[in-house]
């Protein structure tokens, strides 16, 4: 275990994590600091991909963590919201626009239907970030996966 990984399980154990509507997120609102760490872990592994956007859910911890990671990698936050199965983007993609679309940890119905609004909105997705990885990045196709733990980091740091 690098150092740096040690760090990202030091601060995820900090904020704790629990269910929300999108899937499981990251409980920002209890350390500052350590959400600053983890989203700038997120935006170094994402930074050379050089996206406009940051997409996530609309849930206030992972706009915290996206906020973050678009601060640091010089780009803006989308947040996409599901009101009675209708899917809507907010502000609106640009054609073309360059997207990472970020979770804590995704599901696999909410990666599915966030893959498609961004594609449906003919947004470039560039890679799929997580701070934990699951079984269902492995649905991310071609698209490229970033996560800052692996399942076997998490589980062995009893994070899983």
């Amino acid at each position: 275990m690098t150092e740096s990984t040690s760090a990202i399980i030091s601060g995820i154990r900090e904020l704790g994590a629990a269910p929300d509507t999108y899937g499981t997120t990251l409980n920002t609102q209890i350390s500052p600091a350590a959400a600053d760490l983890i989203g700038q872990a997120v935006a170094d592994a994402v930074r050379d991909l050089k996206p406009d956007h940051i997409a996530v859910w609309e849930s206030s911890d992972e706009a915290v963590l996206a906020h973050v990671v678009a601060l640091a990698t010089g780009s803006t936050v989308l947040r996409v919201t599901d009101e009675s199965g209708i899917i809507s983007v907010s502000p609106s993609i640009t054609p073309g626009d360059r997207v990472v679309a970020l979770a804590t940890a995704w599901e696999p119905r909410w990666l599915q239907a966030m893959l498609s609004v961004l594609r449906g909105a003919a947004a470039e997705v560039t890679a799929v970030a997580a701070v934990l990885h699951t079984p269902t990045l492995d649905a991310a196709g071609s698209v490229p996966v970033v996560a800052l733990l692996s399942e076997a980091e998490a589980s062995s740091a009893g994070l899983r």
